[in-house]
């Protein structure tokens, strides 16, 4: 066998085994807690952490590499790959003590990194060039999809069975096959076989793999007309609703982006190669199309969304890596939508150079975005840093859990200097607060936010009873955190509380109801002023007529049981059909 060439499928298989047995140990070594226990003697936590997460995701470079890559350039791309996870991993998790292995939000990224990073390298390697032709990228990538689908799927499978057997073991007295399936030394290893297996078995079976990947291709392609109709219409929905009630729902940035990388999908699954190497029905052409305005579409107002949110209330992580998602959503709307108009050459055909430019884009921008040069949470920091100190936010109203607790070292560096370099003694004393909050304050919130609030006389309107007006009491009077709903204090064009008075206790005083959405939030007074009592949860159709004013109190027609000192019981009464 000459020194670089590919694999032959005896030795790739033998291969892979190897890797996921000595990654599979590995990782038992790492996560067992005597293993564990011994690592922490030798190095910090921060090495344990990012050691684990090395071997666990860069065993599928060498899974999927060594079907298809020849062996030095495997061997090479290899040792990069796992140098780039270890970084990233050692990065994150030297800055964050909640930081998980394989299941963090901070670097959530780097799973589509690798596999775009790792589709772009094979492909370079097997057509010899550093920019592979189309086919090749389409072929790797989708089979690479394919394959990693089925491999969760097979090693899922396979413990399921084990443990199907354990248990059937176990009813007969013998549970020797739970507690070795317990063993980390054991379930690592065998995980890791059973995963190399799976991909293995992808690579030896072309036309299963083929028939498969076409299968799926076929059933995308045929659902673009379905989204293809339903953003057209919720498009122009828009158009008569305007974009209040979508704001209104608080996840119209991630609504959007979804939508866009559905439509990205589907687009993509629709075309393949074009429609030189087999026909494409009318409508799915025409689908294509006018998907890729949608697109264009979307990734505005996600923008429009992200940006109205940033620029009121400044950077998080979150926001950033929403920011990711916009930057190229509005990236593949635009060129995609310049592809859908292009009067030249075949249907779609631009696509190719711009799925190809795109891949290199969005490798280097997650890239940056994974490693300190464009962390989410330095970013942040350096945002919310900025609005404290111009005085664009006050405070009492800035979110110092979110330096605390949210934004690892760069937050708690930030406290830090706060402390002593903050413009005012407000700034500065507040700061010192939030550095000395303990973990387990992390998620008290009263331990941090003691923001006291009032309502909004212009975001509400009374639906019942007719005439009546908000009481001049409610307004006056501040409330603390979680206590008012938050139509009450947003800035909308139109009033978004609907509010309604109604005896529900009794005692010859209403009760005040505030419906946000589809929960309304009961109100009492008493000498002291208004305190919120309860929740009511509400379906579409009742806040609807809650809102045209189709309310009365209804005595319940059983009584609660109180027995003992517990909580009262309530009678659910069935009716007999």
């Amino acid at each position: 066998m000459p020194a670089n060439s590919t694999f032959t499928p005896q030795y790739a298989l033998i291969f892979r085994l190897a890797i996921g047995l000595v990654f599979g140990l590995g990782l038992a070594w790492l996560t067992d807690k005597p293993g564990a226990a011994r690592m922490e003697n030798w190095h910090p936590e921060t090495w344990r952490i990012a050691a684990t997460s090395t071997l666990g995701l860069g065993a599928f470079i060498f899974w999927a590499g060594a079907g298809a890559m020849r062996r030095l350039s495997l061997a090479v791309w290899g040792v990069v790959a796992l140098a780039l996870i270890a970084f990233i991993s050692w990065s994150h998790a030297a800055g964050d003590a909640s930081y998980a292995a394989f299941f963090s939000q901070s670097s959530f990224l780097i799973y589509p990194f690798l596999f775009i990073a790792h589709e772009l390298v094979s492909s370079g390697d097997q057509a010899r060039k550093i920019i592979a032709p189309y086919p090749t990228y389409f072929d790797e990538a989708w089979k690479r999809g394919v394959q990693l689908a089925l491999a969760i799927l097979f090693t899922a499978l396979f413990w399921a069975i084990l443990w199907l057997g354990a248990a059937l073991l176990g009813f007969i007295g013998f549970n020797w096959l739970r507690d070795l399936l317990s063993e980390s030394y054991f379930g690592w290893p065998m995980t890791g076989l059973a995963f190399a297996a799976a991909v293995h078995l992808g690579d030896v079976q072309p036309k299963l793999m083929a028939g498969f990947r076409a299968l799926v291709l076929g059933v995308l392609s045929w659902l673009l007309p379905v989204i293809t109709l339903i953003g057209v219409v919720f498009a122009a929905s828009l158009c008569v609703s305007g974009l209040e009630p979508l704001w209104k729902t608080k996840a119209a940035t991630a609504s959007l982006l979804a939508a866009c990388v559905a439509l990205v999908l589907l687009i993509n699954a629709a075309y393949q190669q074009g429609d030189e190497e087999r026909p494409v029905h009318v409508i799915i052409k025409w689908s294509a199309r006018l998907a890729c305005g949608l697109m264009l579409v979307f990734s505005a107002l996600a923008a429009f969304s992200l940006g109205l949110r940033i620029q009121q209330y400044g950077l998080t992580p979150e926001r950033v890596l929403a920011g990711v998602g916009v930057i190229i959503a509005l990236a593949y709307g635009a060129s995609y939508t310049v592809a859908a108009l292009w009067p030249k050459g075949r249907w779609l055909n631009l696509l190719e150079p711009i799925n190809i430019g795109l891949a290199f884009i969005k490798a280097a921008l997650l890239l940056a975005v994974l490693t300190p040069v464009a962390n989410p949470n330095r970013l942040s920091v350096e945002s919310q840093v900025a609005r404290v100190q111009s005085g664009k936010v006050t405070t009492d109203r800035f979110d110092w859990q979110l330096l605390r607790f949210n934004t690892g070292a760069y937050g708690r560096d930030a406290l830090k200097k706060l402390t002593t370099s903050g413009k005012t003694g407000a700034i500065r004393d507040a700061a010192l607060t939030a550095s000395r909050l303990k973990d387990d304050d992390r998620y008290a919130s009263a331990a941090v936010d003691v923001t006291q609030k009032k309502a909004d006389p212009k975001q509400f309107t009374v639906v019942f009873p007719q005439g009546a007006a908000m009481p001049e009491g409610f307004f006056a009077q501040a409330y603390g955190p979680y206590v008012l709903p938050d139509c009450a204090t947003e800035k909308t064009a139109t009033p978004s509380c609907s509010a309604a008075f109604i005896d529900m206790s009794r005692d010859g005083q209403p009760e005040m109801l505030i419906l946000d959405d589809f929960e309304a939030t009961v109100f009492v007074r008493d000498q002291n002023g208004w305190h919120k009592t309860g929740t009511l949860n509400l379906s579409p159709d009742q806040a609807r007529d809650f809102k045209a004013g189709k309310l009365k109190p209804q005595t319940p027609e059983f009584d609660d049981l109180k027995v003992g000192d517990a909580p009262p019981l309530r009678l659910w009464v069935e009716r007999s059909k």
